[in-house]
């Protein structure tokens, strides 16, 4: 069975569609035999008794072609034969008995249903063809107003179907586009899901790598320096104390790195905040927690940016400022966010050590990674700059890629 998608219609509805033009294909083939019985038994003669035959034929050609087939849909060679044949028996019951000429407006219908509309075109033609030769006998002063509304009726049918077919290419073709709108949203549902993953591991990764790093190498120095003093003091009281206070030290500035990571692992998410104000609440926090100086400035219009883009900025600004608490032992930090016709740009600088070469793609570099998926993920693009002197971050993402419409601002 083929996919909904291709169908005109919904598939329950396209089985009626096609059962019912079936039923009246049928119906004009058992028509014209009982119409040729009940008209013609005054009269009958060979004539009748062969068109008669060629109806049973017919009959049965259809039924066995499109009722009875067990492949579907057709190929286009056993198409070209079951129209060929059609049309050739019509052909002769035409010649012999003129008024079973309406015949042809069923085949033509359905040969609209199954071909390409050329092939259509074609059939209306050569049935033009076909009447103007038997009524006229190829000569026009012999064409009459039967003629005439017969050649009418063959082009007002091709019309009609014509439409039909356009109308049911567009529904095809609507209905393709559909599909492919739902897969691409299932797709995307399943990334953002992979996406989410993804983040909670690198968090643990970060997470455990911090620990590791700060309060775990502080807990084993420590308790080395435990055991030192206890043997220290029976000899040396006042060397002891002196790493006594060398030990408050340490644990003050682990209790400091713990603070820190545990600052980072509660950070909420934009959530319904406006953007402004929470970008510049960030910085604020992260000069208390650093002591080190900061600079926000931030677009008014930054407020009416999309959600999606809004918490896409927050969470790269978030990320930026935890590398240079991290790792950039900068003095001052530079915040900007500006809004531009089709684009928003953030730029988060440091005056630090800078960049190490290959930071981004290093061991344990998932921040930087990070970032620049999430600004491709939108269809932005991450610049990362870094010398002696400081790094500079910026993230450009399109307004349009990101579900905003139109630019932001008054």
């Amino acid at each position: 069975m083929q996919p909904e998608h291709q169908f005109p219609l919904p598939e329950r509805q396209y089985r009626w569609y096609i059962v019912f033009f079936l039923v009246l294909m049928l119906a004009a083939l058992v028509g014209a035999l009982a119409w040729l019985v009940w008209d013609r038994l005054a009269t009958w003669g060979w004539r009748e008794t062969v068109v008669a035959v060629l109806l049973v034929v017919q009959i049965g050609l259809f039924l066995g072609a499109m009722v009875f087939t067990r492949k579907w849909p057709l190929s286009r060679r056993r198409l070209g034969l079951y129209f060929g044949a059609s049309l050739g028996i019509w052909l002769v019951e035409y010649w012999l008995v003129p008024h079973v000429y309406w015949i042809v407006f069923a085949y033509l219908g359905q040969m609209f249903g199954l071909l390409p509309a050329r092939y259509g075109f074609g059939m209306a033609l050569l049935v033009s063809v076909i009447i103007f030769g038997r009524d006229s006998g190829w000569n026009l002063a012999n064409v009459d107003s039967g003629t005439l509304v017969s050649l009418a009726a063959v082009w007002a049918s091709f019309l009609f179907l014509v439409y039909i077919s356009h109308l049911t290419q567009a529904s095809q073709e609507r209905g393709r586009l559909i599909a492919q709108l739902e897969a691409a949203k299932k797709e995307l549902e399943a990334a953002q899901h992979r996406e989410a993953e993804l983040a909670v591991l690198r968090e643990r990764e970060r997470l455990a790598r911090d620990l590791h790093d700060s309060l775990g190498h502080t807990l084993v120095l420590l308790s080395v320096q435990l055991e030192a003093i206890q043997r220290l003091y029976r000899v040396d009281p006042e060397q002891a104390s002196g790493q006594v206070d060398e030990m408050k030290a340490l644990t003050r500035s682990s209790m400091q790195a713990l603070r820190s990571s545990i600052a980072g692992l509660r950070a909420p998410g934009l959530g319904d905040r406006p953007l402004r104000s929470a970008l510049q609440a960030l910085c604020v926090d992260f000069g208390q927690r650093t002591e080190i100086e900061v600079s926000c400035q931030v677009d008014e219009a930054a407020d009416e940016l999309s959600p999606a883009l809004a918490e896409a900025l927050w969470r790269i600004t978030q990320e930026a400022l935890t590398n240079v608490e991290k790792h950039a032992a900068a003095c001052k930090v530079g915040l900007a966010l500006r809004c531009e016709p089709r684009s928003v740009v953030l730029r988060v600088t440091d005056d630090g050590i800078g960049l190490p070469e290959g930071a981004e793609w290093g061991a344990n570099r998932f921040g930087l990674r990070g970032m620049r998926e999430r600004v491709e993920g939108l269809g932005g693009r991450l610049t990362l700059q870094g010398d002696d002197h400081g790094t500079a971050v910026e993230a450009r993402l399109p307004l349009i890629a990101s579900g905003q419409e139109t630019p932001p601002g008054p």
